[in-house]
């Protein structure tokens, strides 16, 4: 489950979205929700799911990519300040990918990206994994944002996935898209975003519903 855990229960510390603070729970949340809306704004037609009974998905859905056969989608979001994810979670991962559809691709999405083991773990797993790394406007030092213009605020930075997830994603072309070109030699990965092309061309931005819109999905996952 995505926010930080001490003893089975969840640190209330508080972030702020404009002039209301929120508690970790509902940062985790909020996190799951930009990640569906960020997908959806792709193409895809992802929900979240959250709850007691997920079975480890916090998303799922389908992604028609264009000339493309439609396929399922099962993700899982960590929203950590500075945590890299390593390969214990990838290996969880494995568990519930285990468990689904052949034609799933799995996404693992995190804020802070993935350690080297973690990346190598993905890459080597035999099922068809994507590790995404997404910014998250609710760890912004001075973040001012407010409920209805956190979605516009995602930036992915990172988009990696193993051999098993060729068939499905295998087209993609990922490139670095500069916020600043004097600054293009920096290290520092907050300027850039990453860019995702399709056959040549960026995938298509399309509307999709209020990220923070409170849902209640039917859960498609797989029951182990």
């Amino acid at each position: 489950m995505a926010g930080i855990w001490r003893l089975g229960r969840p640190l209330l510390r508080t972030a702020h979205i404009g002039r209301r603070s929120i508690s970790t729970v509902e940062v985790g949340t909020t996190y799951e929700n930009l990640v569906v809306a960020t997908f959806n704004q792709l193409g895809a037609a992802l929900e979240r799911v959250g709850g007691a009974s997920d079975n480890g998905i916090d998303f799922y859905g389908r992604w028609a990519l264009p000339n493309h056969s439609e396929f399922f989608v099962a993700g899982q979001c960590k929203h950590y300040e500075r945590k890299k994810i390593g390969p214990s979670v990838i290996r969880e991962w494995e568990g519930v990918m285990s468990r689904q559809d052949t034609d799933t691709l799995g996404v693992v999405v995190a804020t802070s990206g993935f350690t080297t083991g973690g990346v190598h773990a993905a890459l080597s797993s035999a099922y068809p994994i994507a590790l995404v790394t997404m910014a998250s406007p609710l760890l912004e030092p001075k973040n001012t944002a407010d409920d209805e213009h956190l979605c516009r605020q995602s930036v992915i930075r990172g988009f990696v996935w193993n051999r098993a997830a060729e068939p499905f994603i295998g087209r993609l072309v990922i490139a670095k898209k500069h916020f600043d070109v004097r600054k293009v030699e920096l290290v520092d990965p907050a300027e850039f975003a990453i860019q995702l092309f399709w056959d040549g061309q960026p995938l298509p931005v399309v509307s999709a519903p209020p990220c923070l819109a409170e849902q209640s999905p039917t859960v498609h996952a797989a029951q182990p």
